[in-house]
């Protein structure tokens, strides 16, 4: 099959998928696969993933991606990188990731390139840290928007580059039309064109041996031993949380939940907006952040429900709630299942101006909404019961805006993927 007629079945398939023509659009996807078909491996693995139920199609899902990959298709690259941090569907090992964020980003795959800044940023070296500002570049470059909010931001507060605030202020303006939690433009500076006047230089020092650093976290001071309550200060950067709200920022929709019957209405008592990063929203350095949360928490990170960035404006609060979830919504442990929910990580993404808080009414301790922060504490008691003085709540925000994300871990592994 020539290229051209490769790329009108491709198109194809991916017709009948948007027209709800599943299955005919999988068996397309399998003819081109099996032709060899890079890319159709990649989208077949995906769908496949996306429709699985059971360990069997997760399995030939993944062995799809493996084909794109042994291909030299870095989008299946990158997709097994993150995959594999959760450690479910294959054995973790570090050296592998390493090669595969590497290989995506000599192959300049734009989210393993704003990956690659932001941990070059953190935990890399005085070198790499100077040139994380060309990897962001480079990023926004190749359609990365998360990239280029970040860079803007780096622009105008001059964190490891220049400050060029007429430059940040054109990148601003286009990163909130698409929807990036970015502060305004400020008009006394101008405005410049965004692209950069030079291309990025070149960056070849593809040293991720510092990776692990990612993933640790100190221990926390313990605020109340029944509940496990503590409190991380710092946990977070604030490139990271601005990371975080980029990624899921744009798609938050007003909170729902699920009744006893199984129907979705509007939260009564959670009038926030929320996202839910599902596997295929997933990046490497989220689900690195997302191990680091784990280790805070001291459980797998395959034992978390997916993540959860929430956004609440003024007015906005979570009632006083527990975090168990209803024994319809719960397969017990003892059926093989994941049980209920052990154990709460909550991440502050930025600091409001008034307001937000998080109260423990029962242990009159209020924990303030500050930026890098995260509180974690527990849902059931040593027993296994309710824990009686985990009831918490969202205060409401007063003024500006109150960004978190949250993990809510079971008690057994719950990640599929």
């Amino acid at each position: 099959m020539s290229i051209t007629d490769s790329s009108h079945a491709l198109h194809a398939a991916h017709a009948l998928l948007r027209d709800n023509r599943i299955a005919e659009g999988l068996q397309a996807l399998t003819v081109l696969a099996n032709q060899n078909n890079a890319q159709a491996a990649f989208d077949l693995g995906n769908a496949l993933l996306m429709f699985a139920t059971d360990a069997a199609q997760i399995g030939q899902g993944l062995q799809r991606l493996r084909q794109a990959e042994a291909a030299g298709y870095a989008p299946a690259a990158y997709r097994m990188a993150y995959t594999s941090l959760v450690e479910v569907t294959e054995t973790f090992d570090w050296r592998v990731l390493a090669e595969r964020l590497a290989f995506c980003c000599r192959q300049q795959h734009p989210n393993a390139l704003c990956d690659a800044a932001v941990f070059f940023a953190r935990f890399g070296t005085p070198a790499q840290q100077r040139a994380s500002t060309g990897l962001l570049e480079l990023a926004a470059l190749r359609g990365s928007t998360v990239a280029m909010a970040l860079l803007g931001e780096r622009l105008a507060i001059g964190t490891l580059c220049d400050t060029d605030p007429a430059r940040a202020n054109s990148i601003r303006r286009i990163a909130a039309q698409l929807g990036m939690p970015v502060p305004p433009p400020d008009p006394q500076a101008g405005f410049a064109p965004p692209e950069p006047a030079t291309p990025p230089p070149a960056f070849d020092d593809w040293d991720f041996s510092a990776l692990p650093a990612a993933v640790a976290a100190e221990p926390g001071v313990c605020l109340d031993g029944p509940t496990q309550l503590y409190l991380h200060t710092g946990f977070l950067s604030d490139e990271e949380c601005l990371y975080i709200k980029c990624l899921g920022g744009p798609d938050v929709a007003p909170s729902v939940s699920v009744d006893e019957n199984g129907r979705q209405q509007l939260n009564q008592i959670r009038t926030s907006h929320d996202f839910a990063f599902l596997p295929e929203f997933e990046q490497v350095y989220l689900n690195l952040l997302q191990r680091r949360m784990a280790a805070a928490a001291g459980l797998p990170l395959r034992q978390a429900e997916p993540l959860i960035l929430l956004r609440y404006t003024p007015g906005q609060e979570y009632r006083p709630h527990r975090d168990v979830l209803p024994p319809s919504h719960v397969i017990p442990v003892e059926a093989g299942g994941a049980g209920q929910r052990l154990r709460t990580v909550i991440a502050y993404l930025n600091t409001p101006e008034a307001g937000g808080e998080t109260a423990f009414p029962l242990l009159e301790r209020t924990i303030a909404a500050e930026q890098g922060r995260i509180a974690r504490f527990d849902s059931l008691d040593a027993d296994g019961g309710t824990c009686r003085t985990s009831l918490h709540a969202g205060m409401p925000v007063k003024q500006g805006v109150k960004w978190i994300c949250t993990l809510w871990f079971r008690q057994r592994t719950h990640r599929m993927l």
